[in-house]
């Protein structure tokens, strides 16, 4: 029994006491020892209140101390009581109960990293594709794989009917978030599994790994060229015929928001990687010359060179305009196309650039218009799929002379119901070279596709695509592709 409930039974005898013995002598000696003992157990209650409050102040105080930590875990101050806050790790190595914990991250999908202000997100998808061709690219080449219109067989070569299975679209992500007084920390890497064009060949590549310090972003990502948005939602991950090229390349990029007439927008300026790639005269040799006559695959490259001589840096702006009803932007390129020869050290170089006008409008529901347009000199390196174009020619006096390339893209997508879609996209590419280059050389592209995609939940899809692809040399000679492709793939 508790010392309070004791006093009471105590008080209780005491007046029953009182009552038993009111007028009686000895009742007085009997009372005052009552009473006596009765005001030590009141000291001795006295003394267990003032304990008890002292110690609901000791906790009041270290739950305001703990509070605080949780709201500013970058603080490192002394608390009320002189005591300098103890590290998760050290205070875990007493008691299992205080051990750092895995808590949701600032953003959707993330988790906070312990100990820190980091917000750490991790996903990506896996992707198998079945590729019935036509026509084949040649062996262990990427045109089997994904639209690559350079590498198009004209003429009767290429083998026919050809199938190719393959899972090198698979990707995996990282991303971070880290606030700061500066503005936000960011980063993201995403890799796949096309580092090496062999069909059966699993190498990951690098497609994305970048940076962001509040309105400033360095490292490896989408040319500010591109408006990536208006990319149209094909399963053939090697893009339109008339859209620009899906490049990524290392770039420092400024990204300053504002609005203007209650408009959102964007305006961009980025420093690019630069890349020469130029037909110089005296690289044809009489054997390539007559393997191209025959029409070899493997010459769609063979006569470009891309000289190690750059000096300045691919420079972009880009404006952005981003309403209520989708987006479009507007980007203008400027560079420097160089070339050396190291043996006689003679030196040519050139200026050229290109515009773009891009973006993406919702129709119906949700549906919508993609569309490109684009032209320019000099900027081919930028245009179409991977080497379809040349961004100069090489006389054999070392003149050089831009290339004049124009083309264009659109896309329809339409929603049947919330899990079916289906997209049209058709696009096309010129580019158009002085009389002197070689007439195997590619001189117009274009292509058509037709898709029908299921995603019956947000982590999966699976669907079925029709290509057609015609390729067009100088010489007035012109290769086909057609394609089926099954996709499914599953996000993580």
């Amino acid at each position: 029994m508790s010392r309070a409930g004791d006093f009471l039974l105590k008080l209780a005898a005491l007046l029953a006491l009182c009552g038993a013995l009111s007028g009686s002598a000895a009742a007085d000696d009997d009372i005052k020892a009552l009473l006596g003992a009765m005001s030590r157990q009141i000291e001795d209650l006295k003394q267990q209140v003032a304990q008890s409050n002292q110690r609901i102040g000791q906790l009041e105080q270290a739950l305001k101390v703990y509070k605080s930590e949780q709201q500013s875990p970058k603080a490192n101050l002394v608390g009320a009581a002189g005591v300098q806050p103890v590290p998760a790790s050290a205070a875990g190595a007493g008691n299992s109960k205080e051990k750092a914990v895995v808590t949701v991250g600032d953003t959707k999908g993330t988790f906070k990293i312990p100990g820190t202000d980091t917000s750490l997100g991790l996903g990506g998808f896996v992707k198998t594709d079945l590729l019935f061709n036509s026509v084949s690219a040649g062996r262990d080449r990427l045109g089997d794989q994904q639209l690559i219109m350079s590498q198009i067989p004209v003429g009767a070569a290429g083998e026919r009917g050809q199938v190719t299975f393959l899972a090198k679209e698979s990707r995996l992500w990282f991303k971070s978030f880290t606030p700061s007084e500066w503005g936000d920390v960011n980063t993201f890497v995403e890799l796949d599994f096309y580092g090496d064009p062999a069909t059966y060949s699993y190498t990951p590549r690098l497609r994305h790994a970048y940076g962001s310090f509040g309105h400033l972003l360095a490292g490896q990502t989408w040319t500010t060229f591109l408006n990536a948005s208006a990319l149209p939602d094909n399963l053939d991950v090697g893009g339109s015929a008339g859209a620009l090229a899906s490049l990524r390349q290392p770039l420092v990029r400024w990204t300053e928001p504002f609005t203007w007439l209650d408009t959102p927008m964007e305006g961009l300026l980025a420093l690019e990687t630069p890349r020469s790639r130029l037909w110089v005269d005296n690289h044809l040799e009489t054997g390539t010359a007559n393997r191209a006559a025959a029409g070899d695959p493997n010459l769609d490259a063979a006569y470009w060179t891309t000289p190690n001589a750059d000096r300045y840096p691919d420079l972009v702006a880009r404006l952005n305009l981003n309403p209520e009803w989708g987006n479009m932007s507007l980007a203008a390129l400027g560079r420097q196309l160089r070339y050396t020869n190291s043996s006689n050290g003679y030196r040519q170089d050139a200026w050229g650039g290109g515009v773009n006008l891009s973006g993406r409008i919702n129709t119906v529901g949700l549906d919508n218009i993609r569309f490109m347009a684009h032209y320019g000199k000099g900027d081919a390196r930028y245009v179409s799929t991977t080497n379809t174009f040349a961004d100069a020619a090489l006389d054999s006096h070392g003149a050089i002379e831009l290339s004049e390339s124009y083309g264009a893209m659109l896309a329809y997508q339409h929603w049947w119901d919330k899990q079916w879609r289906s997209s049209l996209t058709y696009g096309f590419a010129q580019t158009d070279y002085p009389y002197y280059a070689n007439p195997v050389l590619t001189r117009q592209v274009q292509s058509l596709h037709a898709n029908l995609l299921w995603s019956p939940v947000s982590q999966a899809m699976l669907g079925v695509e029709y290509t057609y692809a015609d390729r067009e040399l100088i010489d007035g000679r012109d290769g086909v592709l057609q394609r089926v492709q099954f996709s499914a793939k599953y996000s993580f």
